[in-house]
C-alpha cells in the first residue's frame, strides 16, 4: 500500500488512488454499492472519514484520475 498508494495500512481508500501514478492498482467494486447514494471512505488517513456522493465519485473523481472500474458481484 505504501509504494503504490502513499498510506499505510488501515487507511485503505479509494481517494488513494489519485497516488497511484502508474494505475498499478486494481479498483474492484461490488455492484450492490450502485444501490447506495453515498459511500464512506477514508481521507488517506484512518484517523478520519468522508461521507461522498457515489455519483460524484464515478462521474467526477475516478475519471479526474483517470482510473478505470471493474464491477463484480460478491
Amino acid at each position: 500500500m505504501t509504494e503504490y498508494l502513499d498510506i499505510t495500512p488501515g487507511s485503505v481508500s479509494v481517494l488513494g488512488l489519485m497516488n497511484d501514478k502508474d494505475c498499478k492498482v486494481q479498483l474492484l467494486i461490488d455492484k450492490d454499492i450502485l444501490q447506495q447514494e453515498y459511500i464512506g471512505c477514508h481521507p488517506c488517513v484512518n484517523t478520519a472519514s468522508l461521507k461522498i456522493s457515489l455519483k460524484d465519485l464515478l462521474s467526477r473523481c475516478l475519471p479526474y484520475i483517470k482510473y478505470d472500474i471493474t464491477f463484480v458481484e460478491l
